[in-house]
């Protein structure tokens, strides 16, 4: 196994929005005893509200089609100055509203005897839409603990990821000996620009975290020469011909977009233009390209040098859709291939910044995270919602400019997703950091806005009976 979860009592939690949120849950150990309940909606809305106001997402400043949203400037302000996430106080509301509306009592009662007798649970979610972005970890088990005190979360793709998968990952332990493969902050094109797409660290930001990533690469492979080799203008190409390589894991740090309700077209940004293949830079893919900005609220038809994300329909198909031989060549082929022939992902992924783990918030989960998985992925670790940048952190919250909690993040993920057991390394660092959230009030340094984002998806390789589906 890539992972280990080995001698824990474990509940499977699914929810689905059938009108109102729904949701069941089964032991592994008593499979003959399911439960289920409803969601209280009115409860859940309000909850889901706070929650939306915590977050840097911007907000409608208006109702109707034609009413604007925040600037992501003022989104950043309201999320570190006012937003739940900017207080003890705000956070412990807030996380006692989510308790109350999305974990019911009766399975709250039943985790809780399970850790007083079997000790860490391992919960296993697989949200509806309607929750996807609930930071589990913080709600309340009790009234002194909180779930992440006691259990261990994890998010289980929907079952029908695991039949005719394209690629079974293999042992962590058969792969840790390759080099991992770092993207941080990737230059993206001028068209990016003028959509808000800036580089996300600062140099004080970027330095840190180059330094911290190759520190642990020297802790980990010694004497050899791995370090962080990525181009500064990478595209989808350089990204094929590092995979290629063979990697153990991958890790991003950068944008992450996704059009709501459109399954398949959340992106990561690397240096991609749209273009023909003789140009040398234009490539082609299958999201929609950025297109100039003529008016507000108007685009232009997308031309010549506009960014072209790389989505989530590109990591599952390919070049599957394309016919132009001369787009083949350029991924050293003679032919059609798919996502997992051009890019083989690594048994782990971390996407570290923006909402990576968009998948679940759609009502087909399909995004980054299920594409990964298909093609290769046992454990994506990813960030429900956007993360507030250092400099954020430093102009807005006022936090000492020596601070640096999401790089700190990032670093964190880096060294879990290099031994065994990730996910409960990961997990040990979030229960410090709740203990000093709580124990220095309001300092932002600690803000759950950044430490709960986290989430897990697992998928460890299974074999699947195709007649079962």
């Amino acid at each position: 196994m890539t992972l280990r979860f080995e001698n824990r009592s474990v509940v499977l939690v699914r929810a689905a929005d059938a009108g109102p949120t729904y949701m069941s849950w089964t032991w592994m150990d008593t499979p003959d005893v399911p439960h289920a309940e409803r969601l209280d909606s009115e409860n859940l809305s309000a909850a889901m509200t706070m929650l939306d106001q915590a977050l840097l997402s911007p907000l409608p400043l208006g109702r109707g089609e034609q009413s604007q949203v925040e600037s992501k400037e003022d989104a950043a302000s309201r999320a570190l100055l006012q937003g739940a996430f900017a207080s003890l106080d705000g956070e412990r509301k807030l996380a006692a509203l989510l308790t109350e509306a999305a974990l019911p009592t009766t399975l709250r009662r039943q985790i809780c005897e399970r850790f007083e007798s079997h000790g860490t649970v391992h919960v296993r979610i697989t949200p509806s839409p309607r929750i996807a972005r609930v930071p589990w970890e913080l709600l309340f088990a009790d009234a002194d603990r909180r779930l992440l005190d006691i259990a261990l979360v994890t998010f289980d793709p929907p079952a029908t990821v695991h039949a005719h998968r394209s690629v079974l990952p293999p042992n962590w332990e058969d792969v840790r000996h390759l080099p991992p493969l770092h993207v941080l902050d990737p230059r993206l094109p001028p068209s990016a620009l003028e959509h808000g797409f800036r580089q996300t660290l600062s140099g004080l930001s970027k330095n840190a975290l180059l330094d911290g990533i190759s520190e642990e690469l020297e802790s980990v492979f010694g004497d050899q020469a791995v370090k962080i080799d990525v181009p500064r203008k990478f595209d989808r190409i350089a990204l094929s011909d590092a995979l290629q390589d063979g990697r153990s894991r991958l890790f991003y740090f950068g944008h992450v977009s996704s059009s709501p309700d459109e399954p398949g077209s959340a992106s990561i940004h690397l240096f991609d233009t749209v273009g023909p293949p003789t140009s040398g830079r234009g490539q082609w893919g299958m999201a929609e390209p950025f297109r100039s900005l003529t008016a507000p609220g108007h685009a232009a038809s997308p031309s010549q040098d506009r960014h072209l994300p790389l989505c989530a329909l590109d990591f599952l198909l390919g070049t599957q859709q394309c016919s132009d031989e001369r787009v083949w060549s350029r991924y050293g082929s003679d032919r059609r291939n798919y996502g997992f022939e051009i890019w083989p992902i690594p048994c782990r992924v971390a996407l570290i910044a923006c909402e990576g783990g968009v998948d679940f918030r759609s009502a087909e989960t399909f995004g980054l995270v299920i594409a990964l998985v298909d093609s290769g992925a046992s454990l994506v670790t990813t960030t429900r919602w956007t993360l507030p940048t250092d400099s954020a952190f430093h102009s807005i919250g006022k936090v000492r400019r020596s601070t640096l909690p999401t790089v700190e993040l990032a670093l964190v993920v880096d060294r879990a997703h290099n031994g065994i057991n990730a996910v409960e390394a990961v997990t040990h660092w979030q229960r410090d950091q709740l203990r000093l959230w709580e124990s220095n009030p309001g300092d932002l340094t600690y803000s759950p806005i950044v430490w709960a984002s986290l989430t897990h998806t697992v998928a460890i390789a299974r074999q699947v009976d195709s007649g079962d589906f």
